[in-house]
């Protein structure tokens, strides 16, 4: 989650389907974050991205993150890495992991 989220995916409001509070209050929750993912209660993942395919790939890695936290947490209590090194994963994979 560090490298992709810059740290833990931002929890959003619940809001009713059909205006745009859901959007308002995508972006009210992403507004300071890095990450391109946030979860909406009571709705799921909506996510952002220069593209199309920017965004679909933030919420299939934000699913496989949530699986991910969830069997781990079957085996007891999380232990979160210190800010630092989130920062210096983000930086990695958004500056270096990948890129041409």
């Amino acid at each position: 989650m560090g490298d992709e989220f810059g740290g833990e995916i931002p929890v959003g409001p619940f809001a009713l389907i059909g205006s745009d509070e859901i959007g308002r209050g995508v972006v009210a929750t992403l507004t300071g974050h890095r990450s391109p993912a946030v979860l909406m209660r009571s709705h799921g993942v909506f996510t952002i991205g220069g593209t199309a395919r920017d965004a679909v790939k933030a919420a299939v890695m934000c699913e496989d993150a949530a699986r991910t936290v969830h069997l781990a947490r079957a085996y007891g209590e999380l232990a979160p890495l210190p800010a630092d090194q989130v920062d210096a994963l983000y930086a990695r994979y958004q500056n270096h992991y990948g890129q041409r």
